[in-house]
């Protein structure tokens, strides 16, 4: 994931630190670079950025085409591509748009995130996306317009407004909607919260509240809950 066979500009930020290498002047200086590398260490991961190019846009903002990110903290790790990003080297925000994709795996499944805009937060390790993204969870399909995507420990979850979800298991497609549905990946569980609807084998559930195991194949809990024939 890490490899550096290619002849990039390698440019090394070891946080906290108040060094900054040559190589830094020069992608300030020059108004575009080639086959740009950036490795970012921190205290408890390491992040690098390939693009095929970059522009300065204005002091400390960079355009980066062709982008790649990869991640590593401790046994995880992620990638996202992008054809456009701007990286804030302040906020040490990166925003990517045009056909973006992140990908991660959580032990034997995969997450994989599709949208045209996901901003990410480099500090704190977080996604977010105020445009339409589809996630999927292997048989777990979210589409919503606004999202995010937050990793603390061994938390994994995903934040979505005006969420529509659709679950396939045993052959059996399983739909929902909520104005907020919460995704805790390494738990396997859902919560539908707001103008909750779940559709399963035949019966539709309108609800204020919803808690949906996946790994059971059942809700777990509503609140004002109503059932009803699905049409």
């Amino acid at each position: 994931m890490f490899n550096t066979y290619r002849s990039l500009i390698l440019i090394f930020l070891i946080f906290p630190s108040s060094f900054f290498p040559a190589e830094l002047n020069q992608i300030e200086e020059a108004s575009e670079l080639k086959e740009v590398f950036l490795d970012f260490k921190y205290p408890d991961k390491k992040i690098q950025i390939i693009a095929d190019r970059s522009y300065i846009l204005s002091d400390k903002i960079f355009e980066l085409q062709g982008v790649s990110i990869a991640t590593q903290a401790g046994d995880k790790s992620f990638n996202i591509n992008s054809l456009i990003a701007t990286f804030d080297q302040t906020s040490k925000k990166i925003y990517m748009e045009d056909s973006v994709k992140f990908v991660t795996r959580l032990e034997d499944k995969q997450i994989i995130i599709s949208s045209e805009e996901l901003q990410y937060d480099m500090s704190e390790d977080n996604l977010s996306s105020s445009k339409k993204s589809i996630v999927t969870f292997n048989d777990l399909k979210v589409i919503s317009s606004n999202f995010s995507f937050l990793q603390s420990g061994e938390d994994i979850k995903a934040i979505f407004l005006d969420g529509k979800v659709s679950l396939t298991l045993s052959n059996e497609v399983s739909t929902g909607m909520a104005n907020k549905v919460i995704v805790l990946f390494d738990k396997n569980q859902i919560f539908l919260e707001g103008d909750a609807t779940f559709d399963q084998k035949g019966l539709l559930i309108k609800s204020d509240f919803i808690h949906y195991d996946i790994s059971k194949n059942e809700i777990i809990k509503s609140l004002n809950s109503r059932v009803e024939k699905s049409i």
